[in-house]
């Protein structure tokens, strides 16, 4: 637990997490995970995720990796120090019998006003402006997490979360850090231009579910071009 959230309503969240998502709005609940938005004691909103032990490979990974959580954790705060926007977690939880992983927990902060990508996208289209925009503030975005020696691993348009910031104004942010690594020097020329490519296939298949109106290359020659320049 991070010691600036310490507080009572988030120990006790702490101490009975299913409980806790018996009484949420749940968001995704699947054989590997379940999560949702519940509201504390104090009426703060906080995200928590349960990553089920899924049987005898997820025990056996995990008895020798570090819980997913953690890794999450690790992740934000890598991300945090280099400026990047991401959801912060204010505690995490693995739990062990007889030192086999079970269940783990990640509670993090809710971003406020965000907006879905689908509906996200329905605005983009037809608005070049918007367009522009979005794809300078990824470039940015990833540029200096690149630089920070930061790889997401699972760059899409749905892990850059989109937050209503007034009238026809958004800002961005990362988040499903699950596959980020992490490393003291920057990322290769390589992973770069992977995490580039994965972004402009995400934003062609997002923009072309209804129709054909978007051409992929043409994204990633915007987004390579933007990402150059910072």
């Amino acid at each position: 637990m991070r010691k600036k959230d310490d507080s009572p309503e988030l120990r006790d969240c702490l101490q009975h997490p299913d409980q806790m998502l018996q009484n949420a709005d749940i968001m995704k609940d699947s054989r590997t995970t379940k999560a949702g938005i519940i509201k504390l004691s104090n009426g703060k909103e906080v995200f928590i995720k349960c990553f089920n032990n899924k049987g005898l490979i997820y025990t056996l990974k995990y008895m020798f990796r570090e819980a997913r959580p953690f890794r999450v954790l690790t992740a934000a705060w890598a991300l945090e120090q280099a400026g990047i926007p991401t959801p912060r977690p204010l505690a995490v939880l693995a739990r062990y019998k007889f030192g086999l992983p079970g269940n783990a927990y990640l509670i993090r902060n809710v971003v406020p006003d965000i907006v879905s990508t689908l509906d996200f996208f329905a605005k983009l289209k037809g608005n070049a402006d918007l367009q522009e925009s979005y794809l300078e503030s990824v470039a940015a975005m990833y540029r200096k997490m690149h630089n920070a020696g930061i790889y997401h691993g699972d760059a899409k348009c749905s892990n850059i979360y989109v937050e209503a910031c007034g009238e026809d104004k958004f800002s961005y942010g990362v988040w499903d850090l699950l596959s980020c690594q992490i490393s003291k020097y920057p990322v290769s020329d390589s992973l770069r231009e992977k995490e580039l490519s994965r972004i402009a296939w995400s934003f062609a298949e997002i923009s072309n579910r209804e129709e054909k109106t978007v051409n992929e290359a043409d994204i990633k020659k915007q987004l390579t071009e933007k990402y150059k320049n910072f």
